[in-house]
């Protein structure tokens, strides 16, 4: 990385406007590869929103091809890039453009700009809300086939075939892994750590307790660690915590994971891009949408999927206190899933 923003050097400058949410951070990475192919010499700014996208830049772009600076977001720099964008929900929103520059240095994403501004305004993708935007394209992924990467292509304006990112690990923090001195061990998510934002994608802690019990009855030798970003309530019967440590030991720590199990999340992101076997238990969310199909999918069947229909994701459609398609995801059902997998790999 330089001292200097993208637009201070030679040739094509990006701002790239970070997003705070975890699984956000990861998939939008796809978009960043995107624009380094369509423009190879480009010098690309994250533009930060606050401390949290910060994290999560250097996290998951330190490193990578293009990248010039991880900077916070300032309203009045825009102008001086020739390329703004924002990710938002999943739509890719232009917030700048200097066309005449990018013709002539770039014909390939000025093309590509073209075409995904059109898109935009074809789809009303400006002046859709955030639920709209996500309820669109998860109804277009069951229809056609996409994926929350996949969908970011809109519709050829952008080079997005496959939901493989790149995800690096930091030497330096392989030696605070080792000293947790954990071997044979399953890592538990924090309902994907949405802190009841949204219910409806939630497990009950009840039943991670209860699928906890089951997998040690049976497989004692396992270690189950209980990860979180902060905040979390803690499961009582895991055998370790590790809620609230730095996402570098938490990418070693989903690297080296038997089975990550959680419900559809920023950490089920992330093990994905790592390799690392999620089981994942998706109710309201639209499975063909968000799932990746390397993992374990635990489909709830009662009920169709409604997340987005409506803004307020921490209440079910139906209005029960509990998702009935959560419920339905038993401990039971995930314990015989999990025990399988893990005889399997033995």
């Amino acid at each position: 990385m330089t001292n200097k923003k993208a637009y201070e050097l030679d040739g094509v400058s990006i701002g790239f406007i970070g997003k705070s949410p975890l699984g956000d951070a990861v998939v939008y990475k796809k978009v960043f590869e995107a624009l380094t192919v369509l423009e190879p010499n480009c010098n690309i700014d994250i533009l930060c929103m606050d401390a949290r996208a910060r994290v999560n830049a250097k996290a998951f772009y330190m490193g990578s091809k293009n990248l010039n600076n991880i900077v916070d977001f300032n309203n009045d720099e825009l102008p001086n890039y020739d390329l703004v964008l924002l990710m938002e929900s999943s739509a890719i929103l232009i917030m700048q453009v200097n066309l005449d520059r990018l013709q002539n240095l770039s014909p390939n994403l000025y093309q590509s700009v073209l075409k995904l501004h059109n898109y935009n305004l074809k789809y009303n993708m400006y002046k859709k809300d955030l639920p709209s935007k996500a309820l669109f394209c998860a109804t277009r992924a069951r229809i056609f086939k996409t994926n929350r990467y996949t969908c970011l292509a809109c519709e050829g304006a952008l080079p997005i075939y496959d939901n493989k990112v790149e995800i690096n690990l930091l030497p330096e923090w392989k030696s605070e892994f080792d000293k947790l001195g954990l071997k044979k061990y399953i890592t538990l998510g924090s309902n994907g750590g949405n802190f009841n934002r949204f219910l409806i994608k939630e497990w009950s802690t009840r039943y991670y307790v209860e699928f906890i019990s089951l997998l040690k009855s049976k497989m004692p030798d396992i270690t189950i660690v209980q990860i979180g970003g902060g905040g979390e309530e803690k499961f009582k019967n895991a055998d370790k915590y590790l809620i609230g440590k730095d996402l570098e030991l938490l990418k070693y720590v989903l690297k080296n994971s038997l089975l990550h199990v959680d419900c559809e999340g920023g950490p089920v992101h992330l093990a994905s891009q790592l390799g690392t076997k999620c089981l994942v238990l998706l109710g309201a969310i639209e499975p063909d949408f968000l799932k990746y199909t390397q993992n374990i999918n635990i489909i709830s069947e009662v009920c169709s999927p409604c997340y987005c229909v409506w803004e307020d994701g921490s209440k079910c459609l139906l209005g029960a206190k509990e998702p009935p398609c959560m419920l339905s995801i038993t401990p039971q059902k995930v314990f015989d899933v999990a025990y399988r997998y893990l005889k399997s790999i033995e």
